[in-house]
């Protein structure tokens, strides 16, 4: 009797054991999803941002040389 108490104490933790073990393992992989989905987002804002700066420095550098050309022009004169 003794020994089938503890069989049925031990199985009643186990079972309770693994659901919440089952939900834990859930909240890590959703936790895990949200970082994850966070992280390529910052990769595409990032990517985005590149583009931007490098488009804004061909424009500075055109300007540059568009300045340079109408100083030459002006020395010449």
């Amino acid at each position: 009797m003794n020994m089938r108490l503890s069989i049925i104490v031990l199985s009643i933790l186990l079972a309770t054991t693994t659901g919440c073990s089952n939900r834990h393992a859930q909240e890590i992989d959703a936790r895990l999803e949200s970082a994850e989905d966070n992280a390529a987002t910052a990769r595409l804002r990032a990517d985005e941002a590149i583009l931007k700066a490098e488009q804004a420095q061909r424009t500075a550098d055109d300007a540059n040389e568009r300045a340079k050309r109408m100083a030459e022009k002006a020395a010449r004169k």
